[in-house]
């Protein structure tokens, strides 16, 4: 039976042991590792970019108080000159994560905290030494924190870390000039503070990495557990050679079927090929492997078609369970069988074909009999096919009827 490539034959689990050794360097990992990371972090950096755009726009609007209190008669200006720019570039950072376009996005949340903290800073050009002191102190918190939060990756936080220094830096230079001590502190600090954070950064990339590649490293495993274990439960319910159900398995079937059936009769056959030793001398045993797997496709679709069910009993027998109805009881099903399987042409070689023929033995039950004793009776059934010649179906009845 043919199976899928797992997890294992594709490799991954090596792949994730590797990356494990240096969980923080991506560019390193191997394409299948980028994907399924990709594939991970994307879902949940669109929420994140979401939450962060509509925060944002609350803030912007909310700060209006904070700065009535620090520079009352600059207030208007900034609370104007934010509504202007960063509003507007939340709500273009929602259109684009709507239509999945994520790094446009990402460098809309950089632009807008960099205007966010710059407009803070020009703010503070206009207060006294304490405000100025203060809003430095807010902006180098907002860059620490959007740090941390935002779901960049490393070099994306470094690039967006540089834009929001530069772009402080220079709103304290201009248009109106912070004092040249607390320029140069707020430089200083922010540098500091910026280099901190992306020391940090750097360890919970590391840590998200390696969380992410351990639950992979997890799934790759169960997933192989799993399909081990339908394999070995494939195996315990299932003949290897022929792919129906085994003798052990054909058992809770039929109990599923006597269920179903009610005050109906369920018909049990048991089926086997004549001579069968005799071909398998004649032709070899991969002959004979081919016969018993054509033998079981015809048989089960044959008794598939009806409702069916077919099972290989052993060796060159097979049992078959089947509802009879109004339209075909266990007797005609059974002898549309033997046509079946005397019509087929077994492939013994190149060019070559050989004919098989079964004789089978049906016995019917209303009476809720167990499967034991049913199978005694087709079995004897089936011995008397045998002596009659071979070929042909008997049926168990109390009186027996011959057909064909």
């Amino acid at each position: 039976m043919e199976r899928s490539p797992g997890p294992t034959e594709s490799g991954l689990p090596q792949m994730v042991e590797a990356a494990l050794a240096a969980p923080g360097r991506l560019r390193d990992w191997p394409s299948p590792l980028k994907a399924a990371w990709e594939a991970e972090r994307s879902p949940r950096v669109r929420r994140e970019l979401a939450f962060q755009f509509k925060l944002g726009s609350a803030v912007t609007v909310g700060t209006v108080l904070i700065d009535l209190l620090a520079v009352p008669q600059m207030a208007l200006t900034a609370l104007i000159l934010r509504i202007v720019t960063i509003i507007p570039l939340n709500i273009l950072g929602l259109v684009l994560l709507r239509r999945d376009r994520i790094q446009p996005a990402k460098a809309i949340a950089a632009l807008t905290l960099a205007i966010f903290g710059a407009s803070a800073i020009w703010l503070s050009t206009y207060g006294s030494s304490d405000v100025i002191a203060r809003i430095g102190m807010a902006t180098m918190l907002l860059l620490v924190l959007s740090l941390h939060v935002l779901p960049f990756t490393v070099a994306e936080k470094l690039r967006y870390a540089l834009l929001f220094s530069l772009a402080t830096w220079a709103a304290g230079l201009v248009p109106n000039a912070l004092p040249p001590k607390l320029l140069l502190q707020h430089m200083v600090l922010t540098l500091l503070a910026g280099g901190g954070a992306m020391v940090l950064a750097q360890r919970f990339w590391q840590f998200e990495a390696r969380d992410f590649l351990r639950s992979l490293q997890d799934r790759v495993v169960r997933k192989e557990l799993e399909q081990r274990n339908g394999l070995l439960r494939e195996l315990s319910e299932s003949d290897p050679l022929t792919g129906l159900a085994n003798r052990r398995n054909f058992e809770r079937v039929f109990e599923e079927v006597r269920a179903a059936a009610d005050d109906g009769v369920t018909a049990l056959m048991m089926i086997d090929l004549d001579h069968f030793k005799d071909f398998n001398d004649r032709h070899g045993h991969q002959a004979g492997d081919r016969c018993l797997v054509e033998v079981a496709r015809v048989l089960e679709r044959c008794l598939v078609r009806h409702g069916g069910h077919v099972a290989r009993f052993g060796g060159e027998e097979f049992i078959a369970v089947f509802r009879e109805s109004d339209a075909c009881d266990g007797a005609m099903l059974a002898e549309r069988l033997r046509e079946a399987v005397s019509a087929l042409a077994i492939p013994t070689g190149p060019g070559h074909w050989s004919r098989i023929t079964a004789s089978i033995g049906v016995a019917r039950s209303s009476r809720g009999q167990g499967l034991s004793e049913l199978i005694a009776r087709a079995d004897e059934a089936l011995y008397r096919a045998k002596l009659r010649g071979r070929d042909r179906v008997e049926l168990a009845y109390s009186g027996v009827e011959e057909l064909g």
